[in-house]
């Protein structure tokens, strides 16, 4: 059965390799979706408000672009309060999304991932009133995927955010916080936080082998990394951070639906990997199994 597509594309997305696939995009998406309609983004948070706008009225919606892109997608469509159906095709830097939910790379295999695919359902994150889709996350290096220049970024990939993140190891300071989960208030100093339902986050693995259903339990993963008292802690601290298997009392790894966190001072997010503002008192909600994606 026919049902009526809206594809929103990030026209620089891919080095601008993105607008080069629009003709080989809807003869893909043609074999399963009619009518299909297309819209370029104009600016930051373009497809967010077209989103939102529109979908209510179309039954399946499909974003080409980075993990921002698809962020702001699915934060419009939260926002509606409709349902559609997504899909995503990957041209960004790390892909993030893509990976957790192995969803291909390469272009054509992912148009034909939503054009003879199946649905799977996801659980959503929800920062404040903000939809994210696979992370949420406070301090040190949090602002570097949105400081970092884009053409930096293409270029280096990873190894961009890793040399810009290295930069800011001396002016570590503590971030003091309490959060409360399940009913259970505790306090700290913090130099990191992070909310997600992913299984990597800036192309790298932080949770190890997880079951299969993570992305879809109604619940995300809660990692907290503490201030450290000296250089051995911050050694201890990013190899706990970063492998799994290494175990840290300096890290904390938490699973809930709901977080609410209060800061002594303001501090930014970042939402899927772009600034999601700045807050002094915050909640994490996950919504479970919110939206269903073709792949």
């Amino acid at each position: 059965m026919d049902e009526k597509l809206l594809l929103l594309i990030n026209p620089v997305s891919g080095d601008g390799a993105a607008r080069e696939w629009i003709y080989d995009m809807v003869q893909i998406l043609s074999k399963r979706y009619a009518p299909i309609s297309v819209y370029l983004s104009k600016s930051s948070g373009d497809i967010c408000k077209m989103a939102q706008k529109s979908a209510s009225e179309y039954d399946v919606m499909v974003c080409c672009g980075g993990d921002g892109t698809f962020s702001e997608m699915l934060d419009g469509v939260i926002k509606s309060g409709a349902s559609p159906k997504l899909g995503y095709v990957p041209m960004g830097t790390v892909n993030d999304y893509a990976t957790s939910r192995k969803i291909s790379k390469n272009v054509k295999e992912a148009l034909l991932q939503i054009a003879e695919g199946t649905e799977h359902e996801y659980d959503v994150g929800m920062l404040g009133e903000r939809a994210f889709s696979y992370v949420a996350a406070f301090g040190a290096f949090t602002d570097v995927a949105y400081q970092t220049k884009q053409d930096v970024k293409q270029s280096f990939g990873m190894m961009a955010y890793l040399t810009e993140a290295a930069k800011r190891l001396p002016k570590l300071k503590p971030i003091k916080a309490a959060y409360t989960i399940d009913g259970e208030r505790r306090e700290g100093e913090f130099i990191y936080g992070m909310v997600s339902n992913t299984r990597s986050v800036g192309g790298m693995n932080f949770f190890g082998a997880a079951d299969k259903n993570v992305l879809s339990d109604g619940v995300a993963e809660v990692t907290l990394v503490k201030f450290p008292n000296d250089a051995f802690e911050l050694g201890d601290a990013i190899h706990g951070l970063l492998d799994p298997k290494f175990k840290c009392p300096g890290v904390l790894r938490l699973r809930a639906e709901k977080v609410d966190f209060e800061f002594e001072n303001d501090v930014p997010w970042t939402v899927d990997g772009e600034y999601g503002g700045t807050f002094k008192t915050i909640s994490t909600l996950t919504c479970h199994k919110r939206i269903k994606m073709i792949h």
